[in-house]
């Protein structure tokens, strides 16, 4: 502790050194702290939950932050009676670098980790901490409490390739347990590989066209529902059954 202090305590007097000969505000160590990760977000997708954060690009002083090198995530179950601001009883999840994630996937500056260790009916919470150089940590930050719940069906999916260059997707919805529909979420991919989100349908659409395809590539596609749990939380479903198929020459 008294390493970190020192560190820290260095890295204020050397800011305050700059400026050829010019004395600046007085910032102190615990100011050099980076912010916790922001606009933090669980959902249910499948039998899997879904964390993702933003990534904090500030310390408490408001400065660019220029020396984060990991997020700690780590992870409680929640038992009746348990004491709900102790953070004694968290067990270590996930060390996540941002520059290199995996298996976390980084998209611009947010981060999305998939917690698949969950049972049904369990209630978890997570905890965010930053780690700086000299593993100077920061403060903590922690999502709401959630409960994993039976996974939404998944939606039924129907692909053709249609003349003039497109494919086209049509969905049936299976039906659901007390739970409003939100929309569906349509997966593609390139041959064999990995399946990624391409678009999001809502207001009761069940009809996609993809136009950004061309003949001779193998495309696979696969549907998922999206539904509001009761809490308010949403919860996606497996995917369905990927469906491989290209484009059709157009009749000559």
């Amino acid at each position: 502790m008294q390493v970190k202090q020192v560190a820290l305590m260095a890295a204020s007097a050397a800011m305050l050194m700059t400026g050829c000969g010019k004395k600046g505000p007085l910032i102190y160590p615990d100011m050099l702290i980076a912010q916790p990760p922001q606009q933090l977000k669980v959902e249910q997708r499948g039998s899997a939950l879904r964390l993702s954060f933003d990534l904090p690009d500030k310390d408490r002083s408001g400065r660019k932050l220029q020396d984060l090198e990991a997020i700690l995530i780590g992870r409680r179950v929640y038992q009746e009676n348990d004491c709900v601001s102790c953070q004694d009883q968290y067990q270590a999840l996930q060390k996540v670098d941002p520059a290199f994630p995996a298996p976390a996937q980084r998209q611009g500056n947010r981060l999305v980790v998939v917690d698949t260790d969950v049972r049904n009916g369990e209630r978890y919470q997570y905890r965010l901490q930053t780690v700086q150089k000299g593993g100077i940590t920061g403060g903590a930050t922690t999502t709401a409490m959630v409960k994993l719940l039976a996974a939404p069906n998944s939606p039924e999916l129907k692909v053709r390739s249609a003349f003039g260059g497109f494919i086209a997707l049509d969905l049936t919805s299976v039906a659901q347990q007390d739970a409003p529909l939100v929309g569906y979420t349509i997966y593609r991919g390139e041959g064999a590989g990995a399946l990624v989100p391409v678009t999001t349908l809502t207001g009761g659409s069940t009809h996609y066209e993809d136009q950004a395809v061309q003949r001779g590539v193998t495309y696979r596609y696969a549907a998922s529902v999206v539904v509001k749990r009761a809490d308010g939380m949403l919860a996606e479903s497996e995917p369905s059954a990927a469906v491989a198929i290209s484009v059709a020459d157009d009749p000559s």
